[in-house]
C-alpha cells in the first residue's frame, strides 16, 4: 500500500541511466541491464520536500548521472557532489551545470571538513554511494552525520558490501553490524527504565546519552540500502 504510489522519481530519471533506477543502460553495455531500484524508495520519502529549497549531497557520483537525476527531481535545491576521480567528470560536464563537485577522498576527514566549510550551513540529504567499503562508510557517516541539518536524512546504499570480503577495510568490517547499534540508540527506552517513553528520557539532562542516542529519530532498512533520520530539533 505505501509504495504503491507513482514513481516519480523513476519517471524523472530516464534518460539519465544511473543504476539507482529499475532498468539501466550501462556504459559499454549494448542492452539494459536491472539497476538496484532505490528509486522505489527514494520517492516514498523524498517526494514531499522535491520542491523545497535544500542542501544536497551525494558521495560517489561517477559519471554524473544519479546527480543529473537529482537535479531534475530537485528543482529547487542545491546539488552538491564528492567524487574521488576527476577522470569521471569529463564525460558529462554538460549535465552537470550548476552543480559543485568536490574532488577528495572520502575517508579523509581534513577533505571533508573543507566540504562542510564551504556548505556553511550544512546538508539536509546526504547520499553514500561512494567507495562501499566499511571503513569508510563509518568514516564518513560519523564526521558528516554532525553536519546534517536536524530533520535530514542519511543514506548509506550497497550495504550489502559488509557481505562481500573486498569491502571489508578499515576499522569497521561490517556497517550493517555498526547500523545494529544505532538502531540499539533508538530505543534508548530499553536502557533506562525510569521514564514512559523515550522523548522523557531525551528531556531529562540527568542522563549521559551520547550523540547517536540524542539525536538519530529512527533507521529503516531496505534491501541494500539504510535510511537514518535525524531528530528535528538538536539534542546537545
Amino acid at each position: 500500500m505505501f509504495f504503491r504510489n507513482e514513481n516519480i522519481l523513476e519517471k524523472v530519471s530516464k534518460g539519465s541511466e544511473t543504476d539507482k533506477r529499475e532498468f539501466f543502460k550501462g556504459t559499454g553495455y549494448k542492452s539494459k541491464r536491472r539497476g538496484s531500484f532505490f528509486t522505489k524508495w527514494y520517492n516514498f520519502y523524498f517526494s514531499p520536500i522535491r520542491f523545497e529549497k535544500i542542501n544536497f549531497l551525494e558521495i560517489g557520483v561517477g559519471r554524473g548521472n544519479s546527480l543529473f537525476m537529482w537535479k531534475k527531481f530537485f528543482v529547487n535545491a542545491n546539488i552538491y557532489g564528492i567524487e574521488i576521480d576527476k577522470t569521471y567528470l569529463e564525460y558529462s560536464k554538460n549535465k552537470l551545470e550548476n552543480i559543485e563537485i568536490f574532488i577528495g577522498d572520502q575517508s579523509n576527514e581534513k577533505f571533508l571538513k573543507k566540504v562542510c566549510k564551504k556548505v556553511e550551513d550544512g546538508f539536509d540529504i546526504i547520499i553514500d554511494d561512494g567507495s562501499h567499503i566499511t571503513g569508510h562508510q563509518v568514516i564518513t557517516f560519523e564526521y558528516l552525520f554532525k553536519k546534517l541539518n536536524p530533520g535530514g536524512v542519511y543514506v548509506i546504499e550497497d550495504i550489502h558490501t559488509s557481505y562481500l570480503k573486498g569491502f571489508k577495510k578499515g576499522s569497521c568490517k561490517n556497517i550493517i553490524n555498526y547500523l545494529k547499534n544505532r538502531v540499539e540508540d533508538v530505543n534508548i527506552r530499553g536502557k533506562i527504565r525510569k521514564y514512559y517513553n523515550a522523548y522523557d528520557i531525551l528531556n531529562q539532562k540527568k542522563h549521559k546519552l551520547s550523540y547517536y542516542e540524542k539525536s538519530i529519530e529512527s533507521i529503516h532498512f531496505y534491501p541494500d540500502i539504510c535510511f537514518i533520520f535525524k531528530r528535528g530539533i538538536e539534542n546537545e
